[in-house]
């Protein structure tokens, strides 16, 4: 068993949070748990398993380790582009510190649905905070984008979504909001059309992403209307070290 310290988390929380990796069916999981701590002195330590592997799911859950999340992991194939013609918008890359600025505002307030806000142990606001630092990252980071849909009449960053290159037509999904003030109108999907285009006219063949199954709009989105296909189902399990 490997423990991973993951640096944006920790600095988000202010202690270290860890994830671990590396799982063998014969490995000494309180050995393990006990060198990490001593190493580490975690807050928080999470694992991913498949979902179909239940003899290592329960023996973290005797560990002390508790269910959170089923994540589900996705693909698709970019085939043919979408019409957009008739909205007005721009997709573009954010490239200055004020065009970031407006996608950080919206990444603050945008999850309401992954693990951690939900989870009455971790520290009020961390999500959101974690989620504007791992956009700045991708910012910040030679193999990662941040783009925005913005429309030019109200001079108004609508929405904005994140990617890394995997392969030289593959592209990992990271993360994407919609402006509080602009949800339910139907912008998750433009804002994919958009995007999607934009990959296509890159190179991009294939895109993989992960979400979580607790989040209905991502998944009517991605699953539903766009088609994604599912590829593998874990769950995430998380103990927490006062």
């Amino acid at each position: 068993m490997k423990a991973n310290l993951i640096p944006v988390d920790s600095a988000v929380w202010g202690r270290n949070v860890l994830s671990l990796s590396d799982i063998g069916a014969d490995d000494d999981l309180a050995a393990g748990e006990a060198a990490y701590v001593a190493e580490h002195q975690p807050a928080y330590v999470s694992v991913r398993l498949p979902l179909e592997d239940l003899a290592a799911i329960h023996r973290f859950e005797r560990l002390g380790f508790s269910f959170m999340e089923c994540q589900l992991r996705i693909a698709m194939r970019f085939r043919a582009d979408f019409d957009v013609s008739r909205h007005g918008y721009k997709y573009q890359r954010v490239t200055t510190a004020a065009e970031l600025d407006d996608v950080l505002q919206i990444a603050r307030a945008a999850i309401v649905h992954d693990r951690f806000s939900i989870d009455e142990g971790v520290p009020v606001g961390f999500s959101g905070r974690r989620y504007e630092a791992y956009v700045r990252q991708s910012f910040e980071n030679e193999g990662e984008e941040v783009w925005r849909l913005f429309d030019p009449a109200q001079n108004l960053t609508l929405g904005f979504r994140t990617h890394r290159r995997t392969a030289a037509d593959e592209v990992l999904l990271l993360l994407g909001g919609i402006h509080p003030e602009m949800k339910a109108l139907g912008l998750g999907v433009i804002s994919s059309h958009y995007c999607f285009n934009q990959m296509r006219r890159d190179g991009v063949k294939r895109a993989v992403t992960h979400i979580s199954a607790i989040n209905k709009p991502i998944f009517d989105l991605e699953v539903t209307h766009f088609g994604f296909r599912y590829q593998q189902t874990f769950a995430v399990l998380r103990k927490l070290y006062p």
